[in-house]
């Protein structure tokens, strides 16, 4: 099955059409249905999910306008191929252990793992205008189907650490 033809598509698709007869066009409704379905599509090459599933869930969780659900808040890009992919959001607290997540701005510890609390001074959030600067991890709840970027938790540093470590002697 193609995209066009699921379920999600034909619903997003005709909120698409019944603004653009009763729209002045102020919106670029036809590039927003091209962006979503490309995020979908994204989030499947990043995940190993169907971009059809993907795309069905989002429309089936939308309770309000597209043009305003569709956005980088709200389906962020996964950035680069560290992404933990997790069956359920249990799956995903039980990885992380305890709620101890490293600020990338101020390197103090959160118990939060998208606004810091580590200290007065910084108000740091994983999903401001600088996200987490590449120190963050891109986390997927496949129950969810919704990808985020949080604050690195400090139970996964070794993992990162042994990582980094591991590729250096590899030459890259």
């Amino acid at each position: 099955m193609k995209i066009t033809e699921c379920e999600g598509y034909k619903k997003l698709s005709a909120s698409v059409e019944s603004d653009e007869q009763r729209g002045s066009g102020a919106h670029d409704y036809r590039g927003k249905l091209a962006w979503t379905v490309a995020r979908a599509e994204h989030y499947a090459q990043k995940t190993g999910l169907s971009a059809i599933d993907i795309l069905n869930a989002w429309e089936k969780s939308r309770d309000y306008w597209y043009m305003n659900y569709y956005q980088d808040a709200n389906q962020p890009e996964i950035k680069g191929d560290n992404v933990r992919v997790f069956d359920t959001v249990e799956d995903l607290k039980a990885a992380i252990g305890e709620a101890k997540f490293r600020c990338p701005s101020c390197g103090g510890v959160s118990t939060n793992p998208y606004e810091c609390n580590a200290s007065q001074d910084c108000n740091w959030k994983s999903y401001g205008l600088f996200g987490t600067m590449g120190k963050g991890a891109n986390v997927f709840v496949k129950s969810e189907l919704r990808g985020q970027e949080i604050f690195t938790p400090v139970a996964w540093e070794h993992d990162n650490a042994k990582v980094a470590d591991e590729s250096d002697h590899d030459g890259r």
